[in-house]
């Protein structure tokens, strides 16, 4: 079992579709473009690693780009790596299902354009076919799972070599709780958990509480627990009552684990307009300082980096047992 060095944030939630790869970009961009960490005397831009764990591989492809491939499972393979050299000890489509089999990893460095300034963050990409095969061949197997697949994503992301040089890495989840799933669990110091505000939306809240509350259970008393910065609403219609409603019972019934009143994201054309090849502007955060999407995204980063980075307990709560039904 590891020691946690690094600071790892799991965007997690059990059911597809809340949006998880939207709130891992944005959380990327504003690491790399305004987030900055103190140095000495000085501050300079925070080193960003992002991780995808998701067998649709949407982060992979919008940070670094996918390779289509109709005959393969899953439809795509991630691209060749540019710094690739002919060694065995990396695939020359270097992913981050090679550390379950027992390869090093090669990062894509990926270039982040704004109006102000360009910077960089590391993006290790995803293998729909592979990582599908890793939790098909693990999801029954629990003699070697922890060793082979929950623990070893930990033992990369808090070696000394990651721990010494990225300030935050971020994970992007499926929506299963597979092999996979319960390594970024593992691995994770942080958790934010964004979610619809539905009524359909409640029921994988809890699960996820409960999942958060087992691994924390799980390990051992001198390890660091893991902690929830806090629930996300995301695609909020505010004009709509119902959301006004879910998002109200949700902080009467879960007030440690909400967000601050006011932090959510909306629904906006301006999230998947991003997506499109090609797109301009490509950060939310280029776009005019009236816009709405971009305020929340800068409410909803500030508050999550200052939770992990400022370690404000009352903004990250351990879950140890599991919570009430929302």
């Amino acid at each position: 079992m590891f020691n946690y060095r690094t600071r790892v944030l799991a965007v997690v939630n059990q059911k597809g579709g809340v949006g998880k790869t939207t709130v891992v970009s944005i959380l990327g961009e504003y690491g790399g473009l305004i987030w900055q960490v103190a140095e000495g005397n000085q501050k300079r831009d925070a080193r960003i690693l992002i991780v995808d764990l998701d067998m649709q591989c949407n982060t992979s492809d919008y940070f670094v780009g996918m390779d289509a491939a109709p005959q393969v499972r899953g439809g795509q393979l991630p691209p060749k790596h540019p710094d690739y050299d002919g060694s065995d000890d990396y695939n020359e489509r270097s992913t981050i299902a090679d550390i379950f089999d027992g390869l090093l990893v090669l990062p894509h460095t990926v270039q982040l354009k704004s109006k102000n300034k360009d910077v960089e963050i590391d993006v290790i990409v995803g293998h729909p076919k592979e990582l599908e095969e890793i939790n098909e061949k693990f999801d029954r197997a629990s003699g070697e799972i922890d060793k082979r697949v929950v623990n070893r994503l930990g033992e990369l992301l808090h070696s000394e070599s990651v721990a010494s040089y990225y300030d935050l890495v971020i994970l992007d989840t499926g929506p299963s709780r597979n092999p996979t799933f319960r390594a970024a669990l593992r691995a994770a110091t942080h958790a934010v958990v964004p979610f619809e505000p539905e009524e359909k939306s409640l029921q994988g809240v809890n699960s996820m509480a409960q999942a958060i509350a087992s691994e924390n259970f799980n390990r051992k008393k001198h390890k660091a627990k893991l902690k929830v910065v806090g629930l996300l609403p995301n695609k909020v219609r505010i004009g709509v009552q119902l959301h006004k409603a879910i998002i109200n019972k949700i902080t009467h019934n879960l007030p440690s684990l909400a967000m601050p009143k006011g932090v959510f994201l909306p629904l906006s054309i301006a999230f998947p307009k991003r997506d499109v090849k090609g797109a301009r502007p490509k950060s939310i955060f280029d776009l005019r300082a009236s816009d709405n999407a971009r305020k929340k995204s800068i409410e909803v980063c500030e508050f999550i980096y200052k939770s992990i980075f400022e370690n404000k307990s009352t903004n990250a709560v351990e879950v140890n047992e599991t919570v009430a039904e929302a």
